[in-house]
């Protein structure tokens, strides 16, 4: 039996290459963490580099599963807040920039939930949300 010498992570034992690779390196930032996939693959690394003469304990399993849902719920409490904060925009007039970087102002004519959280829609430009420097008055 061969001893592997890659690094570790810091608490799971796991090798930090195959962390990496099996998690789609190209994901960064804390949203990949939060990923369900992300959490699988960990556990699954977790599992196949465990020491079979102390092996982890179910109650851990569990206890990382019932963390998962949580993370999960406070994404959706998250979304749901910020979909709301977009929609009581409609009809007050706003500054922020589009896509391009370009300055925007104007009524906020409607609001659209995209895959970065939701957009608002002005004139004919479209705002996000976290880009909104200034909310004036209806």
């Amino acid at each position: 039996m061969s001893m592997s010498t890659s690094p570790t992570g810091p608490a799971s034992g796991v090798p930090l290459g195959d962390t990496a690779a099996s998690t789609g390196a190209a994901s960064t930032g804390m949203a990949s963490l939060l990923a369900p996939n992300t959490f699988l693959n960990l556990l699954v690394s977790e599992l196949r580099y465990q020491d079979p003469l102390d092996p982890t304990s179910s109650a851990n399993f569990m206890s990382q599963l019932a963390q998962l849902s949580q993370v999960e719920q406070l994404q959706s409490v998250s979304q749901s807040s910020d979909m709301g904060a977009a929609t009581s925009l409609i009809g007050r007039t706003i500054t922020g920039t589009d896509a391009t970087g370009t300055v925007v102002t104007g009524a906020v004519t409607g609001v659209t939930n995209g895959t970065n959280g939701p957009t608002l829609d002005v004139g004919s430009s479209v705002v996000t949300l976290s880009s909104v420097t200034q909310v004036g008055s209806a």
